[in-house]
């Protein structure tokens, strides 16, 4: 079977030559007439430039939280984020909780109190006034 291409020549050279086959050939040269007629449909249709539109004057810490979190597109995702884990921390069961505390909230086991987990919680009576 007769081989289609020329494998003596590199992708680049190959491409000038069809780059240089399109700039030559005299029938995609547009016509003046073809360029005047598209000019003036398109300065038909562009408009005159808008007024100016005032920037919001909403200010405040709510605008400022959703400024900061990238919008509300983003802050959407937070709180699907928010949401799913929500989900995925009740529909685990207690097959995920490995300390007392979470197998407390869920109410699997005896109680647990914060100064349990940590000393820090806890009032230190020994302290003198």
């Amino acid at each position: 079977m007769a081989e289609k291409f020329d494998t003596s020549k590199s992708d680049g050279d190959m491409l000038d030559d069809l780059f240089a086959a399109a700039r030559n050939d005299s029938r995609v040269t547009p016509s003046p007439d073809l360029l005047a007629r598209v000019l003036n449909e398109a300065e038909g249709l562009q408009g005159t430039d808008p007024a100016p539109v005032a920037p919001d004057a909403r200010s405040g810490l709510w605008a400022a939280v959703v400024a900061a979190v990238g919008g509300w597109p983003a802050l959407g995702g937070v709180a699907m984020a928010g949401a799913a884990g929500v989900w995925i921390g009740v529909a685990s069961g207690t097959s995920l909780m490995q300390d007392t505390l979470g197998l407390d909230l869920y109410g699997e086991t005896a109680q647990s109190y914060l100064s349990d987990l940590d000393d820090t919680y806890a009032f230190d009576f020994t302290a003198e006034e």
